[in-house]
């Protein structure tokens, strides 16, 4: 992205609704433009795709970086599977944050399958993360056509931990490249 454009940028967080406080929400008061949506692991694809278009209708700018984390990958996927190329041009980058393998649910469409990222992407799994095994994260991000980095932080990374100010640093610099 160019300097001008981060002028006209919204930092669209979808939160995983089951998640106690965590790193996310300090993103959401560190952000001068943020739009925060949460979707819950017993929602169906049909409701994450209406919270979210909801949410999407609400951002007015031209750029858009999207930092999901659990179920709200889900969520995020299950929608961005219908944007249209339009609406698509307007995300600059994604960051996919401890899917849950447990909140990948298949439809009849096969939504969650079939769904492919077209800007950059990165798949964030914790070392050693229970809820989301790096061999089906790396297939997931095989699949998504995103690449899967592993955080040096142990584990679920649905903690404070203090910002998480690594993950911050690899958006921002996912955004500058």
């Amino acid at each position: 992205m160019q300097t001008h454009q981060l002028e006209d940028l919204t930092l669209l967080l979808v939160r995983d609704a089951d998640e106690p406080e965590m790193w996310l929400d300090r993103w959401a008061l560190s952000y001068p433009t943020v739009r925060v949506v949460e979707m819950a692991r017993a929602q169906t694809i049909a409701q994450w795709q209406q919270t979210l278009q909801t949410a999407w209708q609400g951002i007015h700018s031209e750029n858009v970086a999207v930092v999901a984390h659990g179920a709200g990958v889900s969520g995020w996927l299950s929608w961005l599977y219908l944007a249209d190329v339009n609406t698509q041009r307007r995300i600059k980058n994604m960051m996919l944050v401890s899917p849950l393998q447990s909140a990948f649910p298949d439809d009849d469409c096969h939504t969650l399958q079939r769904v492919r990222c077209h800007c950059k992407t990165a798949l964030v799994i914790g070392r050693n993360d229970p809820d989301c095994p790096r061999e089906w994260a790396q297939q997931q991000a095989d699949c998504l056509r995103a690449r899967l980095l592993v955080s040096p932080h142990q584990g679920r990374l649905n903690g404070p931990l203090q910002g998480w100010q690594w993950g911050m640093k690899l958006m921002q610099e996912m955004l500058l490249d």
